[in-house]
């Protein structure tokens, strides 16, 4: 108790300021209630200062190691998925095959890390000339990402599978249209493919047939430069609709120096910074425009043409495209 019978202040602050008010003076030994009053507010200020910086470096420690587990499992996610592409390439076979008598080039392009496209061949080649025969395909899974990827595979393996079977071409995609349904009908994707075969080659008048289930029909440019194509339709396969409906195969004669072109939507439906679509239209023109001498660079020809034509904008759907001449 002060002399004047005032109680000492009960904070460190006002503490100190009661202590250097010179005794004797009684009328400086209260301190001011509202001089307390500010002191408490301030030390409550900084109790709570304290608290929300301590709390602010709590949150940002949290912050910094939830980015770092994204960070994380982005840069192992982003790991998975370039095998995965590197797995999904090993699937397809080389874009190039080495073939005496016939011109191939074939090339794919997924909009994302995978894909759901996919290209494929087979030769059968035979003692008589006539028998022997070149078969060439084109596939677009429907979907996106790994869901996709993955019917893609399957979907090659099983056509890879059918080709053991010795079909025609409309009962072999018959058969496809079954053997995928299991692995379609759950998720409701599909499978459409342009499937062609080419007999004869080495003979005056080699023949295409072709059939088609949901894709792009092929495109036929012939040696004297006339573009050609080749309307036929068909249910994509995994639906069962096909195997219900049939598929019609047509038949060209070629000579030598036709091309066949086929492709995948993602070409037609290509689009470029102005959201346009690359269309049917453009797609006839540059291949009446492109060069005859080898498949390899008329390949190069409209890959560059909608690289061009795309320029910076992303692409939202894969690309594949098979040129055989002749």
């Amino acid at each position: 108790m002060s002399v004047d019978g005032s109680r000492p202040p009960s904070n460190p602050l006002s503490q100190d300021l009661y202590q250097q008010v010179q005794p004797g003076e009684p009328e400086h030994n209260a301190v001011n209630p509202a001089l307390e009053t500010s002191c408490q507010q301030l030390l409550t200020l900084k109790q709570q200062l304290a608290y929300e910086i301590a709390e602010r470096k709590r949150l940002e420690q949290a912050l910094k190691e939830s980015e770092d587990r994204q960070r994380l499992m982005a840069d192992r996610l982003r790991s998975d998925l370039v095998l995965a592409r590197e797995i999904q390439q090993s699937l397809l076979p080389p874009p190039t095959p080495r073939w005496p008598d016939l011109e191939v080039a074939c090339y794919t392009q997924p909009a994302f890390e995978v894909g759901g496209d996919f290209y494929a061949y087979h030769a059968s080649t035979q003692a008589r000339v006539l028998l022997s025969k070149y078969i060439l395909a084109v596939g677009d899974v429907s979907g996106k990402g790994v869901s996709a990827a993955l019917l893609m595979a399957t979907s090659l393996s099983q056509f890879d599978a059918a080709l053991s079977l010795k079909l025609t071409p409309a009962k072999l995609l018959v058969y496809l249209d079954q053997a995928l349904l299991p692995y379609t009908k759950s998720r409701r994707q599909n499978c459409a493919l342009c499937y062609v075969e080419l007999v004869g080659i080495n003979t005056v008048r080699p023949m295409l047939k072709a059939v088609n289930a949901g894709c792009i029909p092929p495109y036929l440019k012939h040696a004297d430069g006339s573009v050609e194509w080749a309307a036929i339709g068909g249910f994509a396969l995994g639906q069962g609709l096909g195997a219900q409906m049939g598929y019609q195969e047509i038949r060209h004669l070629l000579a030598k120096g036709d091309m066949i072109i086929l492709t995948t939507d993602g070409l037609v439906e290509a689009n470029n910074s102005r959201s346009e679509m690359f269309g049917f239209e453009r797609l006839e023109q540059a291949i009446i425009t492109g060069p005859t001498s080898s498949a390899a660079a008329m390949l190069e020809y409209l890959k560059t043409e909608i690289a061009a034509y795309v320029g910076e904008a992303e692409p939202h759907d894969d690309i594949t495209i098979v040129v055989a001449r002749v």
